[in-house]
């Protein structure tokens, strides 16, 4: 047997030969499954979908990513292994979790203890968990030679103790030992049988030396195929940066003749490549068959001449023109990217009409920041002509729908102050009113009536207490309750036992009120329920629980309630462990955070996805948004105690390093043009903000491939570069040549223009109003209330026939002091009430919500009757 390498720096190259292999070489029993190793579910996916277009099917094909499928191969040939990993890095923070209270007083652990100090809450332990089982998990794949010191008892520092306190439970069973039992196992006498007849690897750029050691081992028994995506068809495995070669050129004089850089953008993103190249190719004992299947890049295009200078491992290519090929878009904010993309896109299909959604890619490293903007831009387009499908993947659960921060939110009612904004949030999801049976006309009542009754937070007088307050029982939701219950019994009275009922109760919005103080209650149940620390197993029970009570979700077959449920099973893992509140929220937004929805990928239309490594997907048309500095490349967080990062070696897992690669593999991957965005100007000032790095290094190996500055004296990538005007309303959007489809805010523009240009004093009618006929005699009592209370309201009411809307306040505050505008107000009410022959006391304003506690308002309010008297 031998190991087979299929190598090309075109994907498409790679897929077709192993279509073509796929039926060609028919495995011997036509019901065994075929196996597809892959970097990435996205990568999964489109190559599931290629061999179903080539061949009409693609059926009994499993795509495991690496380790996963390494460590079923273990369980599937050794004896007492488990089908899953014990020590998988979700379970290994649970034991930590678990482990540290009770050896934080061993010696070895005195860091640890000073650290977790005051951490009454459980946060800082968990999240202390976390970060060793990270470490301890790559320490399995890259210090296999550490792992086993470790279990044989040497060294003595609290990482070697804990590691031994871990695999008590799990044995021989933790990954360093399964796979080291599996590659002695794969000796020349081995039983090839056992194993499956064909596996492939397809364009997986990033592989642990203990991994590439059991692929070394499996080739020698069966048929392993490496379909490896290289940038060029040369060795480049050594070649060095220029930092790099300065310090060797110093060290080293007298060999700076054998010294070179290559290709700089492939000395400086490639890293990641060169480690894996290394490590296929470092088995001497293996013959290893290479095949390659590389294509020379044309010259016909800026982007082709970059990609063809990678090939060549050349820096000094002639490079044509500036075309559309590579281009640079700077704007003003993340909504301003998707405005300009989605008119750029529009562009490129005007161009040239065999271009269709389904060939462009967006990637964003922050695509949960950018999801709302997208779909405030591509959504709204069923009415227009330029409508373009797309797709969305790789948001979090949390981002998806409002039911998952509606879930979070719960969670926080032990601590809420109950306040109107956040308690009528709930009105706003859709599975609560159906739980609750709220239609719309309900909906309506509610908010109306709680309008009315002016209440601002808190359940009562005693909540206030709990928070150190005084002790006030106006603008809470009991004050509320009480005068919608009185305006309910007492019709036509206005002030009775110190409550100030409210109006308008009839029986029908009392059913509505009722179905609201249904779940207002249950709220007050479950935040009772939710305070105080309990197991993890009864904390899976109690919010199970409170999703059969607060929520309702009907006709749909993939349901965020399930999918929340599915995090809340996770909890099993923690065992018994006792878990307090403020732990508990945060490790479900932890989880709800990192659950991403994958199945909408290529589901047609334009492509939106994250920035994830290893995604070597080739397409004609791949937009990058979002590429500013400090974003991407993502930031390495040092952790303190990781080994790794002392002793650091090639090949080692790095941010920077498979960040780097990512974006080599899109400027290969990438057909016919390369779009590149940032929000490069502020909001606040237009100041400059910086790109990327990658970014920078992009263009400035451009300005160097061209060699010369253009004729006014700027760099040339400056000419790939545009500016985009702050608002899509501008009206230089809008010119012939300048690349705007959006007709709404052309509109806007063209009134804008309209306006700049017109008289002021023209734009309004000078004619007066016609008569009013009004065959009524006299005046409605309640029209002269609403007049008085808000003369301009009703004249636009009565009058112009528009019905303005009641301009909302601030309703989660209450009033501390009355500004003029509120005295105004109190005073419009007094004298109405005064017309009507009524008095206003202050108990009855205070009753109302309308007075601070202890505030008098006006010195007397009989001045304010004799104000009237005198004035009339």
């Amino acid at each position: 047997m031998a190991l087979t390498i299929f190598s090309s720096n075109h994907v498409e190259s790679l897929q077709e030969i192993l279509c073509r292999r796929l039926s060609d070489q028919v495995l011997t029993d036509p019901l065994a499954q075929e196996f597809i190793v892959v970097p990435t579910y996205a990568m999964a996916r489109w190559l599931n979908l290629q061999i179903a277009q080539q061949k009409g099917i693609a059926a009994n094909i499993k795509y495991p990513l690496p380790a996963a499928w390494v460590w079923q191969l273990a369980a599937s040939i050794l004896d007492h292994v488990p089908l899953q990993d014990p020590l998988q890095r979700d379970h290994t923070s649970w034991k930590i979790f678990n482990l540290l209270p009770a050896m934080t007083g061993v010696k070895s652990f005195a860091p640890l203890q000073r650290y977790l100090q005051d951490d009454d809450a459980g946060i800082k332990r968990w999240q202390l968990a976390t970060r060793i089982a990270e470490v301890f998990d790559r320490y399995q794949l890259y210090r296999p030679e550490l792992i086993r010191d470790w279990s044989a008892g040497r060294e003595h520092d609290w990482q070697a103790e804990l590691w031994r306190a871990l695999i008590v439970d799990a044995g021989q069973n933790h990954r360093v030992a399964v796979l080291g039992k599996l590659i002695k196992r794969l000796n020349p006498s081995f039983d090839g049988s056992l194993l499956p007849e064909r596996v492939s690897l397809f364009a997986v750029s990033s592989l642990s030396p203990l991994l590439v050691q059991v692929i070394h081992a499996l080739a020698q028994h069966t048929e392993i195929t490496l379909y490896q995506h290289s940038p060029t068809d040369q060795y480049w495995a050594d070649l060095k940066n220029k930092k790099t070669l300065s310090r060797m050129r110093l060290e080293n004089p007298q060999q700076a003749e054998y010294f070179e850089t290559g290709n700089d953008l492939l000395v400086s993103w490639g890293r990641q490549g060169q480690a894996l190249q290394d490590l296929l190719l470092d088995h001497e004992a293996l013959p290893v068959c290479e095949w390659e299947l590389y294509q020379a890049p044309g010259s016909s295009s800026l982007l082709q001449a970059i990609q063809k200078t990678i090939f060549d491992l050349e820096s000094n290519y002639a490079v044509i023109d500036a075309d559309k090929s590579l281009s640079i878009h700077i704007c003003h904010s993340p909504m301003r990217e998707c405005q300009v993309l989605r008119d750029q896109i529009l562009t490129m299909i005007d161009r040239d009409p065999s271009l269709k959604p389904e060939d462009i890619l967006v990637m964003i490293p922050e695509i949960s920041r950018y999801a709302p903007y997208i779909e405030a831009v591509f959504h709204n387009e069923a009415s227009s002509q330029a409508r373009l499908p797309w797709n969305l993947s790789d948001i979090s659960l949390a981002d998806e729908h409002p039911l998952v921060m509606t879930f979070l939110q719960l969670l926080k009612l032990p601590g809420s102050r109950f306040s109107h904004s956040e308690v009528m949030a709930y009105l706003d999801i859709e599975e609560v009113r159906l739980r609750f049976e709220i239609d719309d006309q309900a909906l309506d009542d509610i908010h109306s009536i709680l309008e009315a009754t002016r209440v601002r937070w808190g359940i009562d007088q005693a909540h206030k207490t709990s928070l150190g307050l005084p002790a006030t029982q106006e603008n809470t939701w009991h004050a509320a309750k009480q005068r919608i219950f009185a305006g309910y019994a007492f019709a036509e009275v206005e002030f009775w036992d110190g409550i100030a009922p409210v109006a308008d109760v009839d029986s029908s919005r009392a059913q509505s009120l009722g179905k609201f103080w249904r779940l207002f209650e249950c709220l007050l149940y479950w935040r009772e329920r939710l305070d105080g620390a309990c197991s993890a197993i009864d904390w899976q029970n109690r919010l199970n629980r409170m999703l059969d009570d607060l929520f309702d979700e009907r006709n749909r077959q993939e349901t965020q309630l399930q999918q929340i449920r599915d995090a809340i099973n996770e909890l099993q893992l923690a065992g018994n462990a006792q878990l307090s509140p403020a732990l508990l929220l945060h490790w479900m937004e932890q989880q709800l955070a990192i659950q991403e929805l994958h199945g909408r990928l290529f589901s047609g239309g334009i492509s939106f996805c994250g920035m994830r490594p290893m995604r070597s997907i080739p397409f004609r048309v791949i937009c990058l948004l979002g590429m500013n500095d400090g974003v991407f490349p993502r930031r390495e967080i040092r952790i303190e105690f990781d080994r790794m990062a002392k002793t650091w070696r090639p090949g080692d897992p790095t941010r920077g390093d498979e960040d780097r690669y990512l974006m080599l593999e899109t400027l290969l991957c990438t057909r016919q043009a390369l779009y590149i965005s940032y929000s490069g100007r502020s909001l606040k000032d237009n100041s400059e903000c910086q790109p990327s790095v990658l970014v920078r290094e992009l263009l400035d190996f451009v300005d160097s491939l061209h060699g010369q500055e253009t004729v006014n004296g700027s760099n040339f990538s400056d000419s790939l570069t545009t500016q985009h005007s702050m608002q899509a309303f501008a009206i230089n959007n809008y010119y012939p040549h300048a690349g705007s489809y959006d007709s709404y805010w052309c509109r806007i523009a063209n009134r804008i223009r309209q306006a700049n240009q017109s008289d002021p004093e023209q734009t309004w009618s000078q004619r007066p109003l016609a008569g009013v006929v009004d065959d009524q005699q006299g005046i409605q009592l309640n029209d002269l209330r609403q007049f008085l209370i808000d003369p301009v309201k009703f004249f636009f009411n009565k009058r112009l026939k528009l019905w303005l809307g009641t301009q909302p306040g601030d309703e989660d505050e209450e009033p501390f002091s009355l500004d003029a505008l509120d005295k105004w107000s109190i005073k419009q009410r007094i004298a109405g009430d005064w017309l009507l022959g009524q008095d206003t006391r202050p108990e009855v304003l205070r009753a109302e919500g309308r007075l601070p506690h202890g505030h008098a308002a006006f010195a007397s309010f009989a001045d304010i009757h004799a104000e009237m008297e005198t004035l009339l």
